[in-house]
């Protein structure tokens, strides 16, 4: 899917946090933005939290008496974490450093040249069914050789664990 318009806010860091504040957070769904700091320079990232990656940006600059400027941030998609390193090897930023020079046009540029994932991508499911498939089988195994039969309200309970459980940022 294509879309003529990548970016979902710009602003202040206050508004943009704001209304990130009210999104839910998926882990397998993110977003790219693009901070404008008082240094002159700009921080490219992404994230599945984007309340929380931008709270801690502001923590983090703020301990080198940086502010944060003006902020953009994309739609929500699938393939975040490939946009930013593919927005960084256009940037030509070495060894793939998420601060940068350029200006903040320039950056969002860069991002916006990348396909967004809009649509869950076909082996999504694949990983969730199959992951699913391993607790249940776990689950059932674990029945037998405890002599009790695998309720229907464990094989759901561990069925929810899967659906929220999220990977560790790095």
């Amino acid at each position: 899917m294509t879309i003529s318009n990548t970016w979902l806010q710009h602003g202040g860091l206050e508004k943009v946090a704001g209304f990130a504040s009210e999104l839910p957070v998926a882990d397998d769904i993110g977003f790219v933005y693009v901070l404008s700091l008082s240094n002159d320079t700009r921080k490219l990232g992404c994230t599945a939290n984007l309340y929380q990656r931008l709270r801690a940006n502001e923590a983090e600059m703020s301990r080198y008496g940086v502010t944060v400027q003006h902020c953009s941030v994309t739609r929500p998609h699938f393939n975040f974490k490939t946009v930013e390193r593919n927005a960084l090897r256009i940037l030509n930023s070495i060894g793939a450093k998420e601060m940068l020079s350029d200006s903040h046009m320039t950056v969002c540029e860069a991002v916006a040249a990348q396909h967004l994932d809009l649509t869950i991508p076909d082996e999504y499911v694949a990983q969730k069914q199959s992951g699913h498939a391993y607790v249940n089988a776990l689950m059932k195994e674990l029945g037998e050789r405890l002599g009790i039969a695998p309720q229907s309200e464990i094989t759901r309970a561990a069925s929810r664990i899967m659906d929220t459980y999220k990977e560790p940022i790095s």
